[in-house]
Order: C-alpha cells, then structure tokens, then sequence
C-alpha cells in the first residue's frame, strides 16, 4: 500500500483529468457485461470514478505493469461501494497527456488473485 499522500495526489490528477477530458472505458467483456447489467450508464460510471476516495484505493498508484506503458502510465485499484455493491475498479492515468482510462470495472468478489513469479 502506498503512502496517503501519493494516493491523494493520484485522485486529485485524476479527476482533474476526468473533469477536464472524460475518461477512456476500455470496453473489456467482464466491464461491458457489468455495466450492462446493472443499466449503468457511463455517466454514472464517471460519477462513480469522480466521488473515489483515498479510502477506496487498495492496490497502487504504480507504474503500469505491461512494460509497453510503464513509462507513461500510473495505475491504481479501488474497491468503492456504489448501488449497493462493493465494486472492483481499476484506473490508469498519463499525466503528460490527460488521460485517464478505466481499465476494469466489476464486483469486488470477482477480483482475480494476484500473479506471483
């Protein structure tokens, strides 16, 4: 787990961002089937991303695992409750070019285990 401060500061980046250019839904099956079956808009999607709390944040900020990224992207893992759930979200910023991108969204319980090796 990441200092408070550094979590702090990846939310205030983020949701500068996401005010400012929305933010990118990486429509991965898992995240499209949830949002589906809820009726959840993307709207209230960013709603949700917007109201994220220093507390929600588990897992990050950290450099992009995927070598490809790590140099620009900084991802970090929430598990807020929002419509009664608690809820399993994964976000990655660029600072360089304002972006944010919600890589994954689904319930928390379906949170895979973490890869070690």
């Amino acid at each position: 787990m990441k200092q408070p401060a550094q979590i702090s500061l990846f939310l205030q980046q983020m949701k500068s961002i996401v005010e400012e250019n929305g933010f990118i839904f990486v429509e991965r099956e898992a995240s499209v089937q949830f949002l589906a079956d809820r009726n959840m808009t993307v709207a209230q999607l960013e709603d949700i991303i917007l109201s994220l709390c220093s507390t929600d944040c588990f897992d990050g900020p950290e450099p992009d695992r995927d070598d490809r990224f790590k140099d620009r992207w900084t991802v970090a893992e929430f598990s807020p409750q929002a419509c009664g759930e608690k809820l399993y979200l994964k976000l990655s910023i660029r600072i360089d070019a304002r972006r944010c991108k919600c890589l994954s969204v689904k319930l928390f319980s379906e949170r895979p285990a973490k890869q070690h090796g």
